[in-house]
């Protein structure tokens, strides 16, 4: 079988909520459409809410705009005749991915991503635990030695292996602050990503279980596009499968280097990111060089024309 050739397309997490985010697509019918479903559902105005700067630490909020931003940035390309061979998102960014690839209804996953930032409350304080990356040469080994060093002497895992260049951890704080000094021995920066809780392990396990119910009361569709889940970097269009990797989607570390590489794998040419500002492109360049990367914030911005479906090669240039 012949493998099909296109743009990928991903879609960024919690690290790609910008305030705002989604305004540049309501000048989308098309997107514009989807965040009136979004409207119906919440009971309110959820664009006029996520601007509000007032909303910037409530995670339902931001959690719920990057998933509803990606939704719609990616339901506007399509109808514009973008074809994408993959689809995958990061974090939270995987839900938009499996309503945008059909695989989910969108008034379930907006639902159900209100609910998983409200349960994320359960989680330990981003002043007793968190999330880490290590950046740097080589940092999956390095994360993997801080791991190590750590032992018996309290949780720390990795959340995340992103590209050859970073690595996440989660863990508690003293656990994080003996990382930072395993990292700095070997050369290499750790950052801590602020007001995030520690996923990608068990220190969430109680929020996953919480969750459970609602995960198992979706309506699952065969995706008309492949889906790349993060916890495995497999891209399928099974729904159990895509089910099964989503129950561990809180605890299982982030596998977005494999991602990345299955990406052009599975026929990726180039790959278009739906967000405010690059968070996945630079990763992806990581792992692929040379692979075209092209950031969409809104429907007006310029598409390479080796993404789009040649008869409606027009239709996704400004106007």
């Amino acid at each position: 079988m012949t493998t099909a050739r296109g743009a990928a397309v991903v879609l960024p997490g919690e690290d790609g909520s910008r305030p705002g985010m989604v305004d540049p697509w309501l000048a989308d019918p098309v997107a514009a459409a989807t965040v009136t479903e979004v409207d119906a559902v919440v009971g309110r105005d959820v664009a006029a809410w996520w601007r509000d700067p007032a909303t910037a630490p409530d995670p339902v909020a931001t959690h719920l705009e990057v998933v509803v931003t990606g939704i719609a940035g990616l339901r506007s390309l399509l109808a514009r005749g973008l074809q994408p061979v993959v689809v995958a998102g990061h974090g939270v960014g995987e839900y938009a991915a499996l309503v945008g690839a059909g695989a989910l209804p969108l008034d379930q996953v907006v639902e159900l991503v209100h609910w998983r930032a409200e349960l994320l409350s359960l989680a330990p304080r981003p002043s007793c635990a968190g999330l880490a990356a290590v950046l740097g040469h080589d940092a999956a080994a390095v994360a993997r030695e801080a791991i190590a060093v750590a032992g018996a002497e309290g949780p720390l895992c990795l959340a995340a292996l992103d590209a050859p260049e970073r690595a996440v951890l989660a863990g508690g704080r003293t656990e994080l602050a003996r990382a930072a000094e395993v990292v700095r021995e070997a050369g290499l920066d750790l950052v801590r990503l602020p007001g995030r809780a520690p996923c990608g392990g068990p220190m969430v396990q109680s929020v996953a279980a919480h969750l459970a119910t609602a995960l198992a009361d979706l309506d699952w569709s065969v995706p008309a596009i492949p889906v790349v889940p993060n916890a495995d970097g497999v891209p399928t269009r099974d729904p159990d499968r895509l089910a099964a990797a989503l129950r561990r989607h809180l605890t299982a570390t982030v596998m977005w280097e494999a991602t990345t590489r299955a990406l052009v794998d599975l026929g990726a040419t180039s790959v278009v990111e739906i967000g405010a500002t690059p968070v996945l492109g630079p990763l992806v360049r990581q792992v692929h060089p040379s692979l075209p990367v092209s950031l969409v914030s809104g429907p007006t911005t310029p598409i390479p024309p080796d993404v789009q479906r040649p008869a409606l090669a027009g239709s996704l240039l400004p106007t």
